[in-house]
């Protein structure tokens, strides 16, 4: 009986945040979001607050060696992400043009957009300091590795110019300044910067912490109605019709959440970090991936179609995981 209330529980929740979700959608269709709107306001704004607060008054402040062992924990998970990605490419047979996409919709999940937000829901807003933490590899990984994946696999589909793609290649010290560059942005410093107040065990951050707090708290509801949105941008009929999108959503939901957390019964976390790392890697896919496909010159319809079926499939495999995991 009480397997079954915590199911209910973990779904009411999910259901909650639908909500929002749908009122998103709706808004998109009105004309009342648009583009501009979402890309500002939240992530450089919201977010960065939301993460920054969680650190605000935190009792239970975790030692150094939790959070060396949570940034190392997350690290090994993409390793798994990118190595169930490289599978199930070469399982589907993904033309060489979609294969790039593919392969970043199941490695990166969208951690921190929608990520955040949901966590919070179902864990509580303790969970924010070490969803917070989390977001400084998994930013690494994304930001330096993903657009890799798109520059290779238009390199491998440049069919008569392979010398010239050879020699038009990116240098090594060129990825790695853009690489950096890339890791440029509000919710990334604002990561580092939870990770260097907790290490000197800063948690008072006095007036300025309630008036982050305030504005933080707009993350929320503002990431929720900004994912309907982004489904709304999407025609329904033509996001639905491409099988490998479909075995490329549940790897990112499924497969991805599940492996991770058999990995990571190898680390001595305690079962919270456990389910944190797994929930924040069980989101959809990462928007960012249509836009290194666009900077790739690429294809971004598989990108989209992939990113559409796993926001409409996370409604329902996030409970699944939540259940795996343990969490309510």
């Amino acid at each position: 009986m009480g397997e079954i209330v915590e199911f209910w529980f973990v779904v009411s929740q999910i259901v909650a945040i639908s909500v929002p979700i749908a009122l998103g959608w709706c808004l998109h269709k009105l004309g009342v979001l648009d583009d501009q709107f979402d890309a500002g306001l939240l992530l450089n704004v919201a977010l960065p607050c939301s993460i920054v607060a969680s650190i605000d008054g935190n009792a239970n402040l975790p030692g150094a060696g939790t959070l060396v062992g949570l940034m190392a924990a997350t690290a090994v998970v993409y390793i798994v992400g990118l190595a169930v990605a490289f599978a199930l490419t070469a399982f589907t047979r993904a033309p060489r043009g979609e294969a790039p996409s593919y392969r970043f919709a199941i490695a990166f999940g969208n951690c921190g957009f929608v990520g955040l937000p949901v966590i919070s829901a179902i864990l509580g807003n303790e969970a924010l300091l070490y969803v917070a933490i989390s977001l400084i590899p998994a930013n690494i990984a994304m930001f330096g590795i993903g657009p890799a994946l798109f520059s290779q696999g238009a390199d491998e589909g440049n069919n008569g110019a392979g010398s010239l793609a050879a020699r038009s290649a990116p240098s090594p010290a060129r990825r790695l300044r853009t690489m950096l560059a890339s890791l440029k942005t509000p919710t990334f410093f604002a990561s580092l910067l939870v990770l260097v107040l907790a290490l000197l065990g800063i948690t008072d951050l006095g007036v300025a912490g309630d008036s982050i707090g305030i504005i933080g708290q707009a993350a929320t509801p503002l990431a929720l109605l900004v994912t309907g949105s982004s489904i709304a941008r999407y025609r329904p009929l033509e996001m639905v019709g491409n099988m490998r999108a479909y075995v490329t959503a549940a790897g990112r939901l499924l497969i991805v959440p599940a492996l991770s957390f058999a990995a990571l019964l190898l680390f001595p976390l305690e079962p919270f970090l456990r389910a944190v790392i797994v929930l924040d890697n069980a989101m959809p896919v990462a928007t960012a991936g249509v836009l290194f496909c666009l900077q790739a010159g690429g294809d971004a319809k598989p990108m989209a179609q992939a990113t559409f079926l796993s926001v409409v499939g996370s409604v329902l495999t996030i409970p699944a995981v939540t259940m795996l995991v343990g969490a309510s």
